[in-house]
């Protein structure tokens, strides 16, 4: 069970006045308003879910709620409450108040901290950004016992950008830990996590919830901890349902079901004379630093192939598509040839027909553009549209922006937007050129199930036009048309399988039906 350290007092006196209470208030970012006319308050003893879709405003709310945002001049208040005197600005919010998502995991990629997972956790038992001094003996201990109680003690002597996405994730809530917060917001804990992480991070919020005021953004409510008893809903930036909810009666996820089983939809795949290899790796090692992250691949991409990339949390998922984009290149005694592209050693061109898109380009992606500037920037792979376009290309681009929903975004700054809006658009980016191969680590990741839909449906069309998926996922219910599945394990390719398709989207069908 996760417990403060032994110096705090847990025997706080019980208080009727909200910790928070927002009435009223608007919020804009860039000009944009973002929330409208929120009312809604945080009493002591609430554990409360927000949830809603793709850019209904979790973010937002929730920044509000840690004192990241501030209200609009002139219309309605927000006030604090721990247990002095009442506070309208966020000072003190900033400090009792913990907040751990995208954004906080997204900086530590543009900044380039790439301290020890020991040493990121260290940061939060010392409130800083950075661990700034040594560590106490005690420290010490408090960071190792966190690491411990969140199933993290293995990752402790890693590299932080060398982790996978779900572990980053599940390392910064250990970070946010070390604050020991009166208020602990995480948004969409769950993403990026694989099945076990996810059940974990439930048991993990549940004990935490004994001594701290938890808040969680979802998409999905069987992702919801059994310790809430609140629920908010926005859409487009208003509440449109606050209540209560009996502990534990939100629908807990079974374990997530397997896309395809090697043994029993699968049939091995074999060579086979005169096909269009368009890449191939031949004993393919990769080593990040002193530590091997792939070992042994041997796999090719044939047209007409479609690959779906399995793998828990660390398994090398993301690697294998760096190694496919040539930012990576396997050691020495191993090989990676582009026989179905043209010129592939000079950057560009290989950039044009092998694109690439992932949580890593959209936390670098930093550029102050619009989505349609972005989707622009596509046909140069340029951060920020760097030239005037033409008309044949401004046409595509607004036939991208209406296939994927974007149109009502277009002249909206990327800043603006929700994690899952900002994904489409870079995938919308990702393919102004048609390319040969496109690469997609974790497409679905920060989606709500209405935009997973739309993205497959669009993946379906970018197959149509002759591109080649591959495409990395921890997720089972993505009905996309891949007909090949690659297993990987601890660096290891450990499965090699044709999907039938009735098979891969059968899972899918069965929730819809439910």
């Amino acid at each position: 069970m996760i417990r403060p350290s032994p110096d705090v007092d847990t025997q706080k006196p019980t208080r009727r006045r909200p910790i928070v209470q927002l009435s009223e208030v608007d919020v804009k970012l860039l000009g944009h308003t973002v929330l409208h006319d929120i009312n809604w308050a945080l009493l002591p003893g609430e554990h409360w879910a927000v949830t809603g879709a793709n850019g209904s405003g979790k973010t937002s709310f929730l920044r509000l709620v840690a004192g990241q945002l501030w209200p609009n001049a002139g219309r309605g208040t927000r006030r604090y409450d721990f247990g002095g005197e009442l506070q309208v600005d966020a000072v003190q919010a900033l400090g009792r108040i913990t907040l751990v998502g995208h954004e906080l995991q997204d900086r530590y990629t543009q900044l380039k901290w790439n301290f020890l997972a020991l040493e990121v956790v260290l940061s939060g038992i010392f409130r800083t950004d950075v661990p700034r001094r040594d560590p106490q003996p005690g420290e010490l201990e408090r960071a190792a016992r966190i690491l411990n109680e969140l199933g993290l003690t293995h990752l402790a002597q890693r590299p932080f950008l060398e982790l996978s996405r779900g572990e980053q994730r599940r390392v910064l809530i250990a970070r946010g830990l070390g604050f020991e917060p009166e208020v602990l917001i995480l948004d969409e804990p769950a993403a990026g996590l694989d099945s076990r992480s996810r059940q974990r991070l439930k048991e993990t919020i549940d004990s935490i919830s004994a001594h701290t005021t938890v808040m969680c953004s979802y998409h999905d409510a069987s992702d919801l901890p059994r310790s809430i008893n609140r629920m908010l809903r926005l859409e487009d930036g208003r509440v449109v349902e606050s209540r209560a909810v009996a502990s534990g009666s939100v629908p807990s996820a079974g374990p997530e079901s397997t896309v395809a089983s090697t043994s029993a939809v699968a049939r091995n795949i074999r060579a086979e004379p005169g096909l269009d290899v368009i890449i191939q790796i031949e004993q393919g090692d990769v080593w990040l630093d002193e530590r091997q992250v792939l070992a042994g691949i041997d796999w090719r991409l044939v047209r007409g192939e479609h690959w779906l990339v399995r793998g828990p949390n660390g398994s090398g998922k993301s690697t294998f598509l760096r190694m496919l984009h040539g930012q990576l290149r396997p050691a020495l005694g191993g090989s990676i040839q582009f026989p179905g592209i043209e010129n592939p050693d000079n950057v560009w061109d290989l950039r044009k027909q092998v694109a690439w898109v992932s949580p890593e380009l959209q936390a670098g992606y930093w550029y102050p553009s619009t989505a349609r500037q972005c989707i622009y920037s596509g046909f140069d792979s340029s951060i920020g549209q760097t030239r005037r376009m033409t008309a044949a290309e401004t046409a595509l681009v607004d036939e991208l922006l209406e296939q994927f929903r974007l149109a009502d975004l277009a002249g909206r700054n990327i800043r603006t937007l929700s994690y899952g809006q900002f994904r489409r658009v870079l995938i919308a980016r990702a393919v102004v050129h048609k390319p040969r191969v496109l690469l997609l680590d974790e497409p679905w990741e920060g989606l709500d199930h209405e935009n997973r839909n739309l993205v497959n449906r669009e993946l379906e069309q970018i197959i149509a036009r002759g591109t080649q998926l591959v495409s990395a996922s921890h997720l089972s219910d993505t009905p996309a048309p891949f007909n090949r599945l690659l297993e990987l394990m601890d660096g290891r390719i450990v499965g090699s399988s044709v999907l039938h398709a009735q098979e891969l989207n059968s899972h899918e069908r069965r929730r819809t039906q439910a």
